[in-house]
């Protein structure tokens, strides 16, 4: 006799271009599944970004009796969920959409958002390390400096969004137009209170000898290249974005890699983007199963984070990352922020 599979795990097709994060967050899925000893039947339904292949896959799932289904990936399909009504079924977006303050009841989003990890950097930096502003002055305390990739862009307009609210007018420099040379001369420890770096690792290490030592200097996961603390890309680099604070996943900065609760290391090193889609579905698991019981609030602490749900307050799962510094050529993780 045929087992009606529990859960439905919806991913890009091995056809597409998304095949290998798709398999990450398989593999993230079932360890985690594995890890809790789970006894609820899996079925991965692989799609193309078809918004009438996803009605009809959620639809399906809905009649075969499902209790939750887990995706879409693409922020273009939970898109498609959102405004198509589809979540018939609990369901887990592992991306968030566009728009979600009248997602249906039934839907909870799961995502990685570098816009949201800025804006929580400028949280930390505000409350942990630089404070509110003292004087009325309108001089700029802070820089932003911008990498020139789209990611890179995104998170320093979600640097400048979170300092403008927080009352403050940063300066922006774009290295690819005014490189490192304007920087230097821009910076100074008696005006300026911290730097924000919208780079990557190895850009932010060619620019770390430009930034004043007595100025702070804070990032997102873009600074940590490596699938872990100890990993060889991190390690290279660690000297040269010595006294650097970013966050990143808890796994990604302890010094030995461990898990979050529900989460095992994946059997084989994957490079760093992997290494977090496989986090992702590892805490993707975690939190299904806590949805598809009724659950409409509760706290994890996952792979990715601390994950806060509270559906009464809205559909967006909001991740906590770990604080970290880099000092003496590795990575150290700070209990901050939390």
């Amino acid at each position: 006799m045929e087992t009606t599979p529990s859960i439905a795990l919806i991913l890009p097709s091995q056809q597409t271009v998304f095949a290998r994060a798709a398999e990450a967050v398989r593999l993230g899925f079932f360890a985690a599944h594995e890890a809790a000893r789970g006894m609820a039947a899996i079925q991965v339904m692989e799609l193309d970004d078809d918004a009438a292949q996803l009605q009809a896959a959620i639809g399906g799932a809905h009649e075969r009796g499902v209790k939750v289904v887990v995706g879409p990936l693409l922020r273009s399909e939970v898109n498609a969920v959102f405004d198509g009504n589809y979540a018939v079924v609990p369901l887990v977006a592992l991306n968030y959409p566009d728009r979600g303050a009248s997602a249906p009841p039934t839907m909870i989003a799961l995502g990685l958002s570098a816009e949201a990890e800025a804006q929580y950097v400028v949280r930390v930096a505000l409350s942990e390390f630089v404070g509110l502003r003292r004087s009325p002055s309108a001089a700029p305390r802070f820089v932003v400096v911008a990498g020139p990739g789209p990611l890179e862009r995104r998170v320093a307009q979600a640097y400048v969004s979170a300092l403008r609210a927080g009352g403050e007018v940063p300066t922006v420099v774009d290295v690819a137009a005014e490189g490192g040379d304007r920087l230097a001369k821009l910076l100074d420890p008696s005006r300026h209170e911290a730097v924000f770096l919208a780079l990557d690792a190895g850009a932010a290490a060619l620019l770390r000898a430009r930034i004043p030592r007595p100025i702070p200097i804070f990032g997102t996961s873009l600074l940590n290249p490596g699938a872990g603390a100890a990993a060889p890309e991190a390690t290279a680099l660690a000297h040269d974005l010595d006294g650097i604070r970013f966050v990143d996943m808890p796994w990604l900065v302890g010094a030995d890699a461990t898990a979050g609760a529900g989460g095992t290391r994946p059997a084989t090193p994957l490079p760093a983007e992997l290494a977090r889609l496989y986090a992702l579905g590892a805490d993707a698991y975690l939190v299904a199963q806590r949805w598809s019981a009724g659950e409409t609030r509760f706290t994890i602490e996952g792979m990715t984070g601390r994950l806060t749900v509270d559906r009464g307050a809205g559909p967006r799962v909001e991740r906590t990352p770990a604080a970290a510094i880099y000092r003496n050529g590795a990575i150290e993780r700070e209990e901050i922020g939390r």
